[in-house]
């Protein structure tokens, strides 16, 4: 069916219409990234629905026609029409991430992944790829801003990707709820095992709950593969921070003479670099969200 359609799933204007699409819902998560996350005086985060957008430091409504993705932060030069205050990058950052991974996920779901598969269930798969793509982006850019991965984002996700599988033909019932409670719980154990060692916390439960989303969706091969590509990915990373850090680092005044304490030991001076797990999870789990069938049929693994 796919395969007659070719010419107008493959379409330019198809595509630009899905990465539109991807900007509008760009432009919501950053409302969701913003408003979520609990404050002093929110405790529980902000409505993302009132008040309508507005300039955080002058407090103006902001018009419609400068709230256009892209496009309006372009052509204000990221700034405020009201009062010129500058807005952050990540506005810009986070539309223009959405918009492109809902490309893909049309590529990979009615380009070339749907073409062996019914209209219908291809429609299906796109909207469950792009529901999860959001997902995954707010939670990463939380994550990065706050250090924080909401409950508020988690829970009603696995509840909706473990329900979204019984849209999805081949998939067991037992599949997403395996995968939720193998994903949450390995992060328990890892979490409980180093706290014992060190003494101080390691992975979050956030962490936890984050990977039972994935789990939910794509079972427990989504949970192995998100946690091993997250902590390579974070690995590699983490080494280049903690490289660059040190270079930055002032270098320790050598000691005074005279001083009675500078010939005292000293314990060594250690540099620590702290990032949010929960983005590398989550491009780790966008990865495998699109490239599963490709690892199935080219590294032949056996089925579930």
């Amino acid at each position: 069916m796919l395969a007659a359609l070719a010419p107008i799933v493959n379409a330019p204007a198809t595509y630009a219409f899905v990465v539109v699409f991807g900007l509008v819902w760009g432009s919501f998560a950053n409302v969701c990234i913003y408003r979520w996350p609990p404050t002093d005086d929110h405790p529980d985060g902000h409505s993302v629905v009132h008040p309508g957008s507005h300039c955080g430091a002058c407090q103006a409504p902001i018009k419609w026609y400068d709230n256009v993705p892209i496009l309006s932060y372009l052509w204000l030069r990221g700034r405020c029409r009201a009062c010129g205050v500058g807005f952050s990058p990540r506005y810009l950052i986070v539309e223009a991430v959405t918009g492109a991974l809902f490309g893909v996920a049309w590529w990979f779901t009615m380009g070339t992944g749907g073409y062996g598969t019914s209209l219908d269930h291809a429609l299906v798969r796109f909207a469950i790829d792009a529901a999860f793509v959001f997902v995954m982006v707010v939670i990463t850019f939380i994550d990065l801003d706050h250090k924080l991965i909401l409950d508020k984002v988690t829970l009603p996700s696995i509840a909706v990707f473990y329900a979204a599988t019984f849209a999805l033909p081949g998939v067991p019932w037992w599949r997403g709820l395996a995968g939720a409670a193998i994903g949450y719980g390995v992060v328990w154990v890892i979490g409980a095992i180093y706290h014992a060692i060190t003494k101080r916390d390691g992975l979050g439960l956030g962490d936890g709950k984050l990977l039972a989303v994935v789990g939910a969706l794509m079972g427990w091969r989504g949970v192995v593969f998100a946690l091993f590509g997250g902590s390579l990915a974070g690995s590699v990373i983490g080494t280049i921070a903690l490289v660059v850090s040190r270079r930055r680092a002032p270098a320790e005044p050598p000691p005074v003479a005279g001083d009675e304490d500078a010939s005292a030991p000293k314990p060594p001076s250690m540099l620590r670099v702290e990032l949010p797990f929960g983005p590398f999870l989550a491009v780790a789990a966008l990865f495998y969200l699109f490239a599963e069938p490709w690892i199935w049929l080219n590294l032949h693994l056996p089925g579930e």
